[in-house]
């Protein structure tokens, strides 16, 4: 969603100065008794634009004689990023050094792609510091916003005028993506449900790291028995697993032409990163390690699987900027490199989209590479639009042949998901809107059956 341009602001920010609203009403009333003043007393006909001048005299004195708008200050601490598609609040400290107490509108210049709420701010501000003015900004887009300075108003003595102010405060933040996604599906992960992903897959019995031992009970796999426990206290006890740890998660993002469509406003890419990141930081809370690779016709980024909670933030330092171009991607100079730099058996996610044939079939070819010894995921995006076009009843000439062209990409489509299903690797075809939760479940369900 674009900001809008703010034109009455950019008017505002021209002027020193504008008439506040009790001026225009004195004015306003001053100027009606020209008809009664008329009617009643011809030769006074000139006494109501006296009487305006002398009001635009007052006004003009109430800002010259007004508090200093220098007196005023006001700073903007951003000591964190920003969160894409969730409310922040952005916190501004007044200092009012006029020693009195004065009413204030205040501005931000905020980054473009973002919502604010509650601006502009008008507050009354005693003297002195500890006056904090908040209000709400949601940005739609990743990458780094770029704040301006920030703008404020102080109302004259008599309430005639407000006196412009400016406090330089231009700087730039990360807009870090899927946070607000990150943080909804980790208290859905953490909640003590049945449906809950994570303690279904610690279930006793599953995994292969030994956890503990515990009595049988009925139900339980029998080939779990401890029958060295079992002999010495002469019942049935079976070894508890767990979901084994320190597995390698490689996460394979396709920055190419084919990522630069939207749906529902964002880039395939954002989608995929925000299920990238979602995936990245579960498979960090389980104990994995996890990497990242952004390709184009280059690699854009490449991170070697790490554990612990900063491999997190290294990965969105590294990828929160990276934009979707129109070229296209080189899947060799990614694939073809991965195993020689993963030691150990990993989990390959490849986030992509299978349109375009040439690059497709790349993909393919370099995949094949990949087994046996690593479990490579292709996450292809499906669009919701070409599945439409291809099922809806033609009209006319033209929506025949868009319908021939939508039905010659998805066979295309369907013959490449299944070729790679053959050769062995694990396809997830997903619309782009519900990519996040289906990797995450993908993850889950892998980690769960130990194919790794």
């Amino acid at each position: 969603m674009k900001r809008p341009h703010d034109n009455k602001g950019e008017m505002l920010r021209a002027f020193p100065f504008f008439f506040s609203q009790r001026f225009f009403l004195a004015f306003a009333g001053v100027s009606l008794l020209v008809l009664p003043v008329h009617l009643y007393d011809p030769s006074g006909i000139f006494l109501p634009p006296v009487l305006d001048a002398i009001l635009l005299i007052i006004a003009l004195a109430d800002y010259y004689l007004g508090p200093p708008a220098e007196s005023i200050r006001i700073e903007r601490p951003l000591p964190f990023p920003l969160a894409v598609d969730r409310a922040n609040e952005v916190h501004l400290e007044v200092t009012n050094g006029t020693g009195r107490t004065v009413t204030l509108i205040v501005r931000d210049d905020v980054p473009r792609w973002c919502r604010t709420d509650r601006l502009p701010l008008l507050s009354v501000v005693r003297p002195g510091t500890g006056t904090r003015l908040i209000y709400g900004i949601t940005p739609f887009e990743r990458g780094d916003g770029e704040f301006g300075n920030i703008y404020y108003w102080v109302k004259g003595q008599l309430g005639l005028v407000w006196k412009r102010g400016q406090c330089p405060a231009a700087r730039v933040v990360k807009l870090y993506p899927g946070l607000s996604l990150i943080e909804r599906r980790t208290i859905q992960i953490r909640r003590p449900s049945a449906h809950d992903p994570v303690r279904a897959m610690r279930k006793g019995g599953e995994g292969t790291e030994f956890e503990s031992l515990r009595e049988y009970v009925a139900g339980d796999d029998s080939r779990l028995v401890h029958w060295r426990t079992t002999a010495r206290k002469g019942k049935l006890v079976i070894r508890q697993n767990r979901v084994e740890r320190s597995q390698s998660v490689f996460l394979v993002l396709d920055s190419g032409r084919m990522m630069t469509a939207r749906v529902l406003g964002k880039t395939k890419l954002d989608h995929a990163l925000n299920a990238a990141l979602l995936l990245a930081y579960c498979a960090l809370e389980m104990g994995d390690n996890v990497g990242v690779m952004v390709v184009g016709q280059d690699v854009q980024v490449l991170l070697p699987p790490a554990k612990g909670r900063g491999q997190f933030g290294r990965i969105l330092d590294a990828t929160y900027s990276q934009p979707a171009r129109l070229e296209e991607p080189r899947f060799y100079r990614a694939l073809s490199g991965v195993s020689s730099r993963l030691r150990r058996r990993s989990l390959i996610v490849i986030f992509t989209d299978l349109i375009d044939e040439r690059a497709s079939e790349s993909l393919v070819r370099y995949s094949l590479g990949l087994l046996p010894r690593h479990l490579p995921v292709v996450v292809a995006m499906s669009d919701k639009e070409v599945a439409t076009v291809a099922e809806m009843i033609p009209a006319t000439r033209q929506d025949l042949y868009r319908q021939g062209v939508a039905a010659e990409m998805l066979d295309r489509r369907e013959r490449l998901l299944a070729h790679l299903t053959s050769i062995g690797v694990i396809v997830l075809d997903t619309p782009p809107d519900e990519i996040s939760a289906a990797v995450l479940d993908r993850y889950l369900e892998i980690k769960t059956r130990n194919l790794l």
